[in-house]
Formats: structure tokens, sequence, C-alpha cells
């Protein structure tokens, strides 16, 4: 059986490429005929890798006209792909009507959801989280009517998403995000106590200004390693306490580096502002696998 798992971005997400790098890696390793593919615009992308295939839009930017093409590129590189796979994973993409219009073309495609998406937009905030929402329920309703199957990172997330599509003779799949261990890990030195927070980007759920204003409420000595992309506010906040060392992002070396001192690792804390009682982070998994225990909420 071929599959291909799909999915698209206008802009670069270092952790969906890895986690996209690692699932082609263990396909091939395990003689699957599976074929992991990420779609960016040119440009996007700093570096190269065997499962990005970047769309030359023709044009540059974040607004609707450039979202449009894009997305026409993406789906009709995929219904011209061969040879053509037996089951398509499409990673679901929120309020899309032209995905709404590929799944009721193409028979044979299961849909991957990675969050309750009505929720997350409650999360998120600002303005036009109610005109989202409203969208999703509709264009992404039409989506679910039509697929072959359902895949879901939680049984949480595949229920909530059987429920969106009404249907009872849908196929449905739990795919826990995953990845692949390194063969060695760094020995750890750890001296005192040290906290390390990971996310590409910290968006509410992840509870990262709760944590700070813990810390600046504290006197206790400890050290917080902050790991990731943060936004202005929240370098600021950062800065308030010395205690916390702002790294940004970083590559998988220095993470490991990083990870070696720490005592102990913090997942998301606020998962419930999504709607959510079960994760399935990929932070997690970095943190065991480096042999540090986890706190979450």
């Amino acid at each position: 059986m071929r599959v291909l798992h799909v999915a698209g971005q206008l802009r670069s997400s270092p952790g969906i490429l890895r986690q996209m790098e690692w699932e082609q890696q263990a396909a091939d390793s395990l003689g699957f005929d599976w074929q992991s593919l990420l779609m960016r615009p040119v440009g996007v992308s700093e570096s190269t890798s065997p499962v990005l295939h970047e769309l030359d839009l023709g044009r540059s930017g974040h607004d609707f006209r450039t979202w449009i093409a894009f997305r026409r590129r993406y789906y009709r590189y995929i219904a011209e792909l061969r040879p053509r796979p037996d089951v398509i994973l499409l990673r679901h993409n929120v309020h899309d009507p032209l995905q709404a219009r590929f799944v009721a073309r193409t028979r044979n495609v299961v849909t991957v959801h990675h969050s309750i998406e009505d929720a997350e937009f409650t999360a998120l905030g600002g303005r036009t989280a109610g005109l989202k929402s409203m969208l999703e329920h509709r264009l992404g309703g039409a989506t679910l009517r039509n697929v072959f199957g359902l895949c879901g990172v939680t049984p949480e997330i595949l229920r909530h998403e059987v429920a969106r599509s009404s249907r009872s003779d849908v196929a449905t799949f739990i795919y826990p995000n995953g990845r692949l261990l390194d063969s060695e890990r760094p020995p750890g030195q750890r001296d005192g106590l040290r906290l390390v927070f990971v996310a590409s980007e910290f968006a509410p759920w992840q509870g990262l200004e709760d944590l700070i204003e813990s810390v600046v409420s504290s006197t206790d000595e400890f050290i917080l390693d902050v790991v990731g992309q943060l936004s202005a506010s929240q370098r600021l906040a950062c800065s308030r306490d010395s205690r916390i060392v702002d790294h940004g992002l970083v590559d998988q070396v220095e993470l490991s580096r990083i990870l070696g001192s720490a005592s102990a690792g913090i997942a998301a804390m606020r998962v419930d502002n999504k709607g959510l009682t079960q994760a399935c982070t990929l932070k997690v998994r970095d943190y065991l696998a480096a042999g540090v225990p986890v706190v979450s909420g």
C-alpha cells in the first residue's frame, strides 16, 4: 500500500519539518511504501530537506491572494502526483474551501487533526476568532463529511472530529506524535535546580506567561531555560528576572546540551484553554529521551 502524508505551510515551523523527517526515516527503515511531504512557498525555508517541496507562487507575502495561490498549487500538486497513493493522509487545514473541494473529488483522503479547532480559535483570541470558528464549522464540516477516514493524535481529538463529521461509517485512526531517538545522547551535567521549557512558539495554551509570573513572585534559587520563538512581549517578560534565560530558537545539538543540564522539563500547562484534557507534544519526547522528568498541567 502506497501512503502519502502531506502538509502545507505558508510559514516556517521547524517542529513540523523535523517530525516529518523522522517519520520518513522510520518508514524507510521499516520498508513501508510511504512518502512524507511538507510543502511551502519558495523562499520560506532556510534549509533543504528530503521531505520538503517548495512551490513557486510567483509572488510572496501573507495576504489572502498569496494564501489562495498557495492552496491552489498545493492541491494541484497532490492531484497530479504519480504514481497515485492508495491513501492520502492530509493534515487538516482550517476553514479552507479548496480543501473541502479537493476532498469531495478525492475518495482516499484521511484528514489528520492535531487540535480541537474551534476551541483553539477561542484560545488564540483576537477580533477574528469568532469568524474563523464559524468558517471552520462550515468549511471544515464540509471536508469531514466527505473524507474516507479521520486521524487524531489523541483519542479525545479523534472523538471530537468524528462527532463533527456526523458519520457512523467513517474509518478512524489514532496516530500520536513521535520522534526518533539518537543512538547516543550526550551525558547530562545537572548542577543545581535547572528547569527547561521548550516550544516552537509559546502560544497561550503553553502557559509561559503564568509561569513567568510564578518565577517573578518566587525567591527560590533556580534557573529557567526558555527555548523557542518568543513574541516581543514574552521576551520583555522574561527579562524581568535574571533567573530566566531566553535561548530563542536553537538547533538539535544545542537543545541536547540544554536538556543535558536540566533537572525537569515543563510541558504545556494550559491545554485546557484549547478544550483538551489530553495532549501529545513533541517536547515531552525530547525531555524523556534526554532522561529529564516532566512537569505538565
